[in-house]
């Protein structure tokens, strides 16, 4: 017997489309309100028609994510942060378990990233974490909260060194839409940053076990985010 020997999943490129941008739009790295890319643009960069791009965006007009704006200042729009967070928190109240399990691996894997960051890292690496600081610096919306983590945790997992497991967070983080950050957004940037900071010190530092101890602690607080319902 050939041990994982699967069927070939069958998928029109329209889905496999669907499936990249609505990634960024749960990774929060397209942003509530922002505006895609023409249509030229955004087929090329996908690799795909431009027909097929537009059945792509008709089924995410469909699902909620996307508003298609028609005229001299039309184009495909992410839908505001309020319907976006509503999206994001019925999705993880009608999946728990889903939800909990991107939240486990999370938390056995990102604190490794960071423990082999603080030993692999070298100076541009730095610039990368510091740069994805920045931009919680910055953050005034749960929007801007959402994509400065993702930018961080995203740049701590690539300067681990390890090809597999910067993926495989990749895949957990983009798996779900998962809910925002619930309080005052200037309260949340700031907490939220300060237990990156962390992280980003210790790496720094070459304190491996610190910036493991410090990934867990703001992964805790993702963790919180989630609908309180009990899950085995």
């Amino acid at each position: 017997m050939l041990w994982g020997l699967k069927p070939v999943e069958q998928k029109a490129a329209h889905g496999l489309a669907v499936d990249r941008l609505k990634r960024l739009i749960f990774l929060g790295l397209l942003m509530p309100g922002e505006r895609l890319e023409s249509e030229r643009r955004l087929a090329e960069r996908i690799g795909i028609s431009r027909v097929t791009l537009r059945e792509a965006l008709s089924v995410l007009e469909a699902e909620g994510y996307i508003a298609i704006r028609r005229g001299a200042a039309g184009g495909a729009f992410v839908v505001a942060e309020e319907h976006l967070a509503r999206k994001a928190e019925k999705q993880a109240s009608a999946q728990p378990a889903a939800a909990l399990r991107v939240s486990e691996y999370r938390e056995f894997a990102e604190p490794l990233a960071a423990r082999l960051a603080a030993i692999r890292r070298i100076p541009a690496d730095l610039k990368q974490v510091d740069d994805a600081l920045s931009g919680l610096r910055q953050a005034q919306t749960t929007g801007e909260i959402r994509r400065g983590e993702a930018a961080f945790h995203l740049s701590v997992a690539r300067i681990s060194g390890n090809r597999f497991l910067s993926d495989s967070i990749e895949d957990a983080m983009g798996s779900m839409f998962l809910p925002f950050p619930a309080g005052d957004p200037r309260t949340e940037a700031s907490a939220s940053l300060a237990l990156r900071e962390a992280v980003a010190e210790a790496i720094r530092q070459r304190d491996e076990t610190t910036a493991s101890g410090a990934m867990t602690a703001a992964l805790a607080e993702v963790r919180r985010r989630l609908p309180k319902r009990q899950v085995a």
